[in-house]
């Protein structure tokens, strides 16, 4: 898989991942333009929208980002896995989309 948005597009009836979809654009956009404090305040509003993920996150990374690279790395792969997770959770079939040690390790985040 090229880019996970790939994936989530295949489920663009589904008003989460519509705005998960949504979500990652918006990052890309603010990142590529050099919006970097736009960029930071939309990973702010990340943060609130899903509070309870967010700490569970940087429980795990113990590293906090400190450059701007470091910041939208981390939201990208943050956003990745929140909506894999969310698409297991839903009982979507990713099996014909994923690895099975990517299925696994998704499978050992959401325990």
């Amino acid at each position: 898989m090229k880019d996970y948005l790939e994936l989530f597009e295949k489920f663009k009836d589904d008003k989460e991942v519509v705005d998960l979809i949504d979500d990652v654009k918006k990052l890309r956009f603010y990142y590529s333009t050099q919006q970097y404090d736009s960029m930071l305040q939309h990973i702010n509003n990340l943060m609130r929208k899903y509070a309870r993920e967010t700490l569970v996150w940087n429980s795990v990374n113990k590293v906090q980002p400190i450059t701007y690279d470091e910041f939208y790395q981390n939201a990208e792969v943050f956003l990745r896995s929140k909506g894999l997770i969310m698409l297991i959770k839903k009982g979507y079939d990713l099996s014909q989309h994923l690895k099975q040690e990517e299925i696994n390790y998704i499978q050992q985040m959401m325990k």
